[in-house]
């Protein structure tokens, strides 16, 4: 008896030292409201939590963190409710709007612009899938390398593609432009087509980890004209990359890291006119500062390199209304290049509408004519950001910007982000 009453005594104690373990029911039911597009099964996938685990208040906030970064949802609320076999879990969603035509309109001080559309359709079939497929045609002239282009690019995006882990990532591009050679006027012609396979490896909800992925990926380009030179040829690569992932969306603003890397490699006569190698990076760092919500500092890196392969062209370029937007686009061209920025945003009055205020760097290695400028060009610039919580993923930009080095002075800058 004495032994008995020692025992009911620990298990007392035990329920009084961690009532909320001994407190939590088990999960009874699931049931979702406000998905009228999203699959359960998307939605379950990302979950902390099922059924007949118990309903401990953190699983359930992860788990609401983590469909919330799908984003594919404006609001998430999950509650639990009352139910004879446990407490049922209601998740309330708000979708965003999934479909989106938007205009594609640039121009520079030099005279130079290009206008087009951009379909975005994100969360195809309710599967988290995106299509993406855009149309443009731009004038150049005062451009000394090209006079007049027109592209359209097609990408679709399938993660957990067959409920599991693998991702499925196809690209098609075709850019046609009159070129501008030193004999004269010629037609250029690129085509490129990828294909990657990913494994997504991360852990946890909300997700933190790494996706690793195989492809290949096709180029040609071509010549035509009377003033044209040889063309290129084509090649395929083999392609690999690599992506850290642990960003938690808030809506309005994110918190977290990302890392991506990327290689390219073809071998001459292995289904190829020409070998080459091609390495390419990014890094964000998303920070929340002080108290007041969706303020934030950004900590953003980039660079890449090709070796070997035809220099007919520059393989990257900065400037213009995404990286150094104190100079004109394609500024600084080369074979490789760095670039670094520090972004500074404030929620005003709304938190979809902050203010920005950028700080970048950057640089580019030998261009196609072998000249090389080691020096380090940078810029700072004042706008604004918005973003458009009614969609998937679409921010809008505008404001000035002004070199610190070279340029042509103060550059009004603006861009789009979308799908």
């Amino acid at each position: 008896m004495a032994r008995q009453s020692r025992y009911l005594l620990l298990v007392l104690f035990g329920l009084c030292a961690h009532p909320a373990e001994a407190a939590a029911p088990p999960v009874a039911a699931i049931a979702f409201e406000g998905n009228r597009v999203t699959r359960e099964s998307v939605l379950l996938r990302e979950m902390a939590l099922s059924v007949g685990d118990p309903a401990e208040p953190g699983l359930i906030e992860r788990s609401r963190q983590a469909i919330l970064d799908l984003g594919l949802f404006r609001e998430v609320e999950i509650l639990s409710e009352p139910h004879p076999q446990g407490v049922l879990l209601r998740v309330t969603l708000h979708e965003k709007r999934y479909f989106l035509p938007v205009p594609r309109i640039d121009a520079s001080s030099d005279r130079d612009y290009s206008y087009g559309v951009q379909l975005n359709w994100s969360n195809v079939g309710g599967r988290n899938h995106r299509l993406s497929a855009f149309i443009e045609e731009g004038r150049f002239p005062e451009d000394p390398e090209r006079d007049r282009e027109r592209v359209w690019r097609v990408s679709y995006a399938a993660p957990f593609l067959f409920d599991n882990g693998d991702h499925l990532n196809v690209l098609a591009e075709r850019r046609s432009q009159v070129t501008l050679g030193e004999a004269g006027a010629f037609d250029e012609d690129f085509r490129r087509l990828q294909l990657l396979r990913s494994r997504d490896l991360s852990e946890g909800r909300p997700r933190h980890g790494w996706t690793l992925g195989l492809g290949a990926y096709y180029q040609n380009q071509s010549t035509d004209g009377v003033f044209a030179p040889p063309r290129d040829g084509a090649a395929i690569a083999g392609l690999a990359r690599a992506e850290y992932r642990d960003l938690r969306f808030d809506v309005y603003s994110e918190t977290g890291t990302r890392f991506e890397a990327r290689g390219e490699g073809a071998v001459e006569g292995l289904l190829s006119d020409y070998g080459y190698g091609r390495l390419t990076f990014e890094y964000a760092n998303y920070r929340a500062l002080g108290d007041t919500p969706h303020q934030t500092l950004h900590w953003l890196a980039q660079g890449g390199a090709v070796f070997k392969g035809p220099r007919s062209r520059d393989n990257f370029s900065l400037g213009g209304s995404s990286r150094l937007r104190g100079y004109d686009s394609d500024y600084l061209e080369g074979d490789a290049f760095y670039y670094g920025a520090v972004e500074y945003l404030r929620p005003i009055r709304h938190d979809w509408l902050r203010l920005l205020a950028v700080f970048e760097v950057g640089g580019t290695g030998r261009d196609i004519g072998g000249l090389y400028d080691g020096g380090v060009h940078a810029s700072v610039g004042l706008g604004l950001r918005l973003r458009l919580s009614w969609f998937v993923n679409t921010e809008l930009e505008i404001g000035i910007a002004a070199p610190l080095r070279g340029g042509d002075g103060l550059r009004l800058f603006a861009g789009a982000n979308s799908g």
